[in-house]
């Protein structure tokens, strides 16, 4: 039976007690029908059309005002962009710098002994807000000959500006350059962390380097956003997409993965749907005991980026997997035929050249 309007305005009136009483009332009426929908329509029905119409605008002009928010301020928002106080670099640390709209953008490069040379870099490109000098108290867990460089993304840390997609590719590589003219002969292994794994897969189309390490990978960072933000059109919004899954097919550097053994920011079926999309095979390894946040503190993190950049620098002649490249699988022999024609065919890559002679890192190399 449908309820009079004065009986609907007292329940109204009456406050929470009153629905949830009448909502018993009609479960024990009606058991089969749906006592909570029931009475919110009818309800719903004696509501002046006026208040359904402001509620509905209400709610529209909230969506329209949030979405604009993220549209205008995105970037701060997907890279964490947040300033530090200045401090004194740690011993071993030396700056680096160049000249970005709005001013300056800031970076670091490490040598664990000074007495030792350089044979291998870890070009390190951090995760999202990650405070990369917070990072390097790590770098101890290195062997000596290996060098560790990074920057903080624009609008972070102490590099001004505002951050983007294209902004972290292009300061990525303008520094790696710059790595090159003060490193020359040092073999570069590019490191990517969780939202840095994205600039790192650019990275690769841009400059060439011994390999490639991802650390906690996504396939694509709006399909990411997505699951977390149903309701918002991130498609249309987004302009940072950080498509993994489709720049990957042009890499050509040896690849290893490190995944957490509990992430809850990037699952792992993400970071599996990009390694069944990369064009070459791609060593997978999964760190004990951590999760997307403390990974990055695990010696044995620190021990398997080291470990891959010095095993392919000392032997180009392998994959990713540790294969020979010349190496051809001997072949299955074919059952007996009544015809022998055949045509053998057979060979293997040819090896790369051997890099050449490691110079020492140089200290006085900021710009």
């Amino acid at each position: 039976m449908p309820l009079s309007a004065p009986h609907l305005a007292s329940i109204c009136r009456a406050g929470p007690n009153s629905y949830k009483v009448r909502l018993m009332e009609e479960q024990k009426r009606n058991p089969n029908r749906n006592a909570n929908r029931y009475l919110f329509r009818q309800v719903l029905t004696h509501l002046p059309y006026k208040t359904i119409g402001a509620a509905a605008v209400l709610t529209a002009a909230g969506f329209l005002s949030y979405w604009t928010y993220l549209g205008i301020n995105q970037g701060r928002l997907l890279f964490d962009a947040r300033r530090r106080p200045p401090r004194e670099l740690p011993e071993g640390i030396t700056a680096y710098s160049h000249t970005i709209p709005g001013g300056m953008l800031r970076g670091y490069v490490y040598r664990g002994d000074a007495h030792c040379a350089v044979t291998d870099l870890l070009f390190y490109l951090p995760g999202r807000g990650e405070d990369v000098l917070e990072t390097m108290q790590f770098l101890h867990w290195l062997p000596a000959e290996v060098g560790f460089a990074t920057f903080d993304y624009r609008g972070l840390g102490h590099s001004d500006g505002s951050p983007s997609e294209a902004a972290a590719v292009a300061d990525a590589s303008q520094f790696l350059l710059h790595l090159r003219r003060v490193l020359p002969g040092t073999r570069v292994h590019v490191v990517g962390r969780s939202l840095g794994t994205g600039v790192a897969i650019q990275l690769a189309d841009l400059q060439d380097f011994e390999s490639l390490q991802l650390i906690t990978p996504y396939d694509s960072l709006l399909e990411l956003v997505r699951k977390r933000f149903p309701l918002v059109p991130l498609r249309q919004l987004m302009r940072h997409h950080f498509d993994s899954i489709s720049h990957c097919k042009k890499v050509v550097q040896r690849t290893k993965v490190l995944l957490a053994e509990v992430d809850d920011v990037v699952p792992h079926e993400c970071s599996e749907r990009l390694m069944a999309a990369w064009p070459g095979p791609v060593a997978v390894e999964t760190i004990p005991g951590s999760n997307h946040s403390d990974i990055i503190a695990h010696q044995s993190t620190w021990q398997a980026l080291s470990d891959f950049a010095l095993l392919f620098a000392r032997r180009p002649d392998l994959d990713a997997h540790g294969n020979r490249l010349d190496e051809t699988p001997t072949p299955t022999p074919a059952p007996p035929t009544e015809h022998t024609a055949a045509n053998d065919s057979g060979g293997g890559l040819e090896p790369p050249g051997l890099p050449v002679a490691a110079a020492p890192l140089r200290t006085d190399g900021a710009s």
